[in-house]
């Protein structure tokens, strides 16, 4: 006989089964919104670094004489395995400082990444091609492979990767001269790498902020950050990272003239690069402690390392860092040291300046121009997909509200489902669209012909410094660059040969810039150098090296070779300038002299003259 409760039990039974089957309907709902736009594994498991990839570290040369017969023994379709084998060969030739090697083993891992559904490995291989192109100087397609990863990374919450990002934009920003945005991506990346989970990350971040610090003169600064690094060292049992944070405390107790900090750092350094048979670090050791010497005035010693840190360089065609080397000794030769052998090293100078010019010209795959045109086609298109989606989710709202109206809880939830969804949707654009703005400020304060600096960004950067410079005393000059008969090479051979004269002249002069130095095309064929920290005592010698840089240049038009020559003017900081335009226009008509007096010349304003004993300094 059935129960007084059975009619209740029959009229109540629908109601949970449609309440149960709404929220069924809203969990769907839910998870399609979240997962539609990256399958990917869960940021609490992700895919293991290879045992190689570990062992590269310690081992880089061991792990490439092992990686050939890893790769036999994978089966023909274990993409996976093989996107992992080839990261590992990334970062042993990371360790090693083969930039090029390291581009081959990224374009391989992200190819066989991309035939897999693991969202860890597509972004994990795009980051170390680009870092790898950075290194190369195509920042072009480093900053697009960087967005790429980012955009892969979509939804997924994986911390490690977000401050593997930001770490590559802040050694990309750091590169092209951006520092505060270096020290701002470094900043941001360590909310993401905490250092009980993520120490290695954590540290790679302190040091990009240090460096910074160093670079900007605020070498007390770089010291406290570099302290945080030091206790995290020894649970990551990376050597070249500890020589990379070692040789940042260097730099920071050169600033401060702390010889003898320098010199240790430098002795432990070169200790790192004989463990792990790395001549390049061995060779930043050696270097270091030319350094050390030199601030004590210990010239033939100083020489004596210099030297050695030139022979580790050469070794491994290291034209750049040869390049710094070869330039401290000839200074030391200039100042009396070894001067008989000033001739040959002169012409080595020379050569590795056509060399780096040359590989650089041969790295730039693409201008900054279309790299701007390529960023505001990204932004459209990214813009109109958020359209296409609030539309698509405006709609799934209102036809869940008139669905579920007999239901007024399940109603409140899918309502308040609805607007997370949107909110979550228009966030994760608006992050897209960050990213986008992130790649066209480096794109604008680019020239985008020569790849120095634009006027834009020499008038900010000018503005900053003197303001700088006169509230806290410091030196200061701007030189001002104009190639001589330019008109006439236009006229005679074209704007195209023109163009690679301006090509020329840019990268002739960045070589021979300090890392503080700034500079860039104010205009046609005139430049802009900022010169910081430098005394009116030592300004002609820095201008002169401008002069002689362009006057070494060489062009070829058809048969004929294109000798290029450039007036410089030059004005120093004084308490009478107001702000840079005043600076700036006492440069002007001290270049104006210098074409008055016949061109290919340094005149300074205001009859500051040269100091020949600057040149043990410069």
């Amino acid at each position: 006989m059935p129960s007084p409760r059975d009619p209740i039990r029959r009229r109540t039974r629908p109601i949970h089964v449609i309440a149960l089957a709404l929220l069924a309907c809203l969990a769907s709902w839910l998870t399609g919104a979240t997962f539609a736009q990256d399958a990917a594994p869960a940021q609490g498991a992700p895919d293991p670094r290879h045992p190689l990839e570990i062992e590269a570290l310690t081992s880089p040369q061991e792990v490439l004489r092992k990686l050939p017969a890893a790769r036999t023994a994978l089966d023909a379709e274990d993409h996976e395995g093989r996107a992992k084998l080839a990261l590992a060969e990334a970062n042993a030739c990371r360790v090693t400082a083969d930039w090029s090697c390291q581009r081959r083993a990224g374009s391989t891992a992200m190819e066989a990444a991309d035939r897999t559904k693991s969202i860890y490995l597509q972004v994990r291989s795009r980051i170390a091609l680009g870092r790898a192109l950075s290194r190369l100087g195509d920042f072009s397609n480093a900053s697009r492979l960087l967005t790429e990863a980012r955009q892969r990374l979509g939804a997924e919450k994986n911390d490690a990767l977000m401050a593997d990002v930001l770490l590559a934009y802040s050694s990309i920003s750091a590169r092209l001269g951006k520092l505060d945005e270096s020290y701002r991506y470094a900043r941001e990346g360590l909310a993401y790498a905490p250092p009980a989970t993520q120490p290695e990350m954590h540290i790679r971040l302190l040091r990009n902020m240090a460096k910074v610090a160093s670079e900007t003169g605020r070498a007390r600064e770089a010291q406290a950050l570099l302290r945080q690094a030091e206790p995290l060292l020894p649970a990551v049992e990376d050597p070249k990272l500890t020589a990379e944070i070692l040789l940042e405390e260097a730099n920071a107790a050169r600033v401060l003239g702390d010889a003898d900090t320098v010199e240790e750092r430098g002795r432990r350094i070169g200790a790192i690069g004989g463990g792990l048979e790395n001549t390049q670090i061995r060779g930043l050791g050696f270097e270091t402690i030319g350094h050390a010497q030199r601030m004590r005035g210990a010239r033939e010693l100083a020489y004596a390392e210099y030297v050695k840190a030139r022979d580790a360089f050469a070794g491994l065609r290291l034209y750049r860092d040869e390049l710094r080397a070869v330039r401290e000794i000839v200074d030391l030769q200039l100042a009396g040291v070894r001067a008989d052998q000033l001739p040959e090293t002169t012409a080595r100078l020379m050569m590795l300046t056509d060399e780096v010019a040359r590989i650089e010209r041969e790295s730039a795959a693409a201008d900054f121009e279309e790299r701007l045109r390529f960023v505001q086609s990204e932004a459209a298109l990214a813009a109109a997909k958020t359209l296409v989606e609030n539309e698509r989710l405006r709609a799934t709202v209102s036809e869940n509200r008139f669905r579920y109206s007999l239901i007024g809880s399940a109603l409140v939830v899918l309502l308040l489902a609805g607007v997370a969804g949107l909110y979550w949707q228009q966030r994760r654009y608006a992050g897209v669209m960050r990213e986008r703005g992130r790649e066209m400020e480096i794109a604008i304060a680019t020239d985008f012909l020569t790849a120095v600096h634009s006027r834009r960004h020499i008038t900010e950067a000018g503005h900053a410094a003197v303001a700088s410079a006169l509230a806290h005393g410091h030196h200061f000059a701007i030189a001002v660059v104009d190639i001589d008969h330019f008109k006439r090479i236009n006229d005679r051979f074209g704007h195209a040969v023109g163009d690679e004269v301006l090509k020329a002249v840019a990268a002739a002069m960045r070589e021979v810039c300090r890392d503080s130095d700034t500079l860039g095309r104010y205009g046609g064929e005139e430049f802009a150098v900022l010169l910081q920290g430098i005394g009116n005592d030592h300004v002609q010698i820095a201008a002169e090296r401008l002069r002689k840089a362009v006057a070494d240049v060489r062009v070829r038009a058809g048969d004929q070779h294109i000798v290029v020559t450039a007036s410089v003017g030059v004005a120093c900081l004084s308490p009478d300038d107001t702000g840079f335009d005043t600076l700036l226009i006492r440069a002007d008509r001290a270049l104006y002299k210098a074409k008055a007096e016949g061109r290919n010349r340094v005149v300074l304003a205001d009859g500051i003259h040269d100091d020949a004993s600057s040149h043990d300094q410069f």
